[in-house]
């Protein structure tokens, strides 16, 4: 179970380090390998992404073992057309504790191993994106497409209940994976909202996958005319060429289709992938009732602690018994509760906000209990809270 060795030790990892974007980068130390990839001229490799005029380390902080199994999440090489990852796929994150009663399989440790071309071409016509794998995020962890096996919306559809408030949770193979802009994943630097986003991860056509936003307080999901993203969450400009925006709220969340030629070595199952993007479901009823009928404040700031009040549903609204006592876990996106008390039907949690926290994206919150004798019971609700550099009313 991830979360019972690493809360401490991860929370630290995640939000108190120095990322090599916070340094300035000379351009004289680095080979250029091709597109906007660059690597160190001295050892260890160190590889680099240029995005615009930074010179970006995607990997290093992620190639860590997070898992403490003696392997790094992450190792990073290149041959002469690619840039090439062995991943875990293991979260370096807090997760929701699996299985649960939203989802009855475990968190385990992959083998996988993706090549991103070095210079990724446009292709004539959109590559469906299939079931299972589609991509990854910067920690190596995958994204799958927005279904989940019965063909349903996981984000907005039936199963919205089995998504921690990381936004990822494992299937039947054990396979911890994203349906939606993954809130946990830390970025080489902070996504504050005024300024592009920066790369969250890379579509299996070797185009990076971009936050949510395009300039200032300009989310690229909002974007109209010429400039607004197609049916794959894509669009090109001068300085990053053909690229990919997670889209929080809106289908297909991240992917749509493969605008570009998809790396055959990424790629499983049956070959002769479908052509055309996918198209929304979000039709059908949730498995479980609502029982989180909100959270207050709405939205905080980042660098200090808060509190907030969490209202449970009666039990004769939601007609889902929520077990006596107070959870044993709260989180709400990355940030799980400091303290957690409990009166008739209000929770009341601290969180603490780090100073580089992502803003203005709408996070979910996630709630367990381990009642004696039974099951663990989760209750979640999505797009409920959000950090923003100024408190709000």
């Amino acid at each position: 179970m991830f979360r019972t060795f690493q809360t401490t030790l991860i929370l630290c990892l995640l939000w108190s380090h120095t990322t090599m974007a916070d340094e300035e980068v000379d351009p004289s130390s680095l080979t250029h390998l091709a597109g906007h990839w660059y690597v160190t001229k001295a050892e260890p490799a160190i590889y680099y992404y240029k995005d615009a005029d930074r010179y970006l380390d995607l990997f290093s902080y992620h190639c860590r073992d997070s898992n403490e199994d003696g392997i790094d999440n992450l190792k990073v090489r290149h041959d002469a057309t690619h840039i090439i990852l062995d991943s875990q796929g293991y979260p370096n994150h807090p997760t929701a504790v699996y299985p649960n009663s939203g989802n009855p399989n475990s968190i385990k440790v992959q083998s996988f191993r993706f090549k991103l071309p070095l210079e990724p071409k446009l292709n004539d016509h959109i590559t469906r994106v299939p079931m299972g794998p589609i991509g990854f995020a910067l920690n190596g962890v995958v994204f799958f497409n927005p279904f989940e096996a019965g063909g349903m919306n996981a984000v907005e559809g039936y199963s919205e209940v089995w998504l921690d408030s990381c936004c990822g949770h494992p299937e039947q193979r054990g396979v911890y994976h994203y349906h939606k802009y993954p809130v946990c994943v830390k970025s080489p630097f902070r996504d504050s909202g005024k300024t592009h986003s920066p790369v969250i991860g890379f579509a299996f056509d070797g185009f990076p996958v971009f936050g949510p936003y395009e300039s200032r307080d300009l989310m690229a999901k909002d974007m109209t005319g010429d400039n607004a993203l197609d049916v794959c969450n894509g669009h090109k400009d001068d300085v990053r060429g053909y690229h990919y925006h997670a889209t929080p709220g809106r289908f297909p969340y991240i992917l749509g289709g493969y605008a570009g030629v998809p790396e055959p070595a990424n790629m499983r199952g049956p070959r002769g992938a479908q052509e055309g993007a996918i198209v929304d479901n979000s039709d059908g009823e949730s498995r479980q009732p609502r029982v989180i009928a909100s959270v207050r404040p709405g939205s905080a700031s980042p660098g200090k602690k808060h509190q907030l009040s969490i209202e449970l549903a009666p039990e004769k609204a939601n007609r889902a018994p929520v077990p006596d006592g107070k959870p044993d876990w709260v989180q709400i996106g990355p940030f799980e509760a400091l303290s957690i008390e409990r009166e008739g039907n209000i929770l009341r949690v601290e969180i603490e906000i780090p100073a580089d926290a992502a803003v203005g994206v709408l996070m979910d919150c996630h709630i367990e209990f381990k009642p004696a004798n039974r099951p663990r019971t989760v209750f979640k609700t999505n797009e409920v809270f959000r950090v923003v550099d100024e408190e709000e009313p």
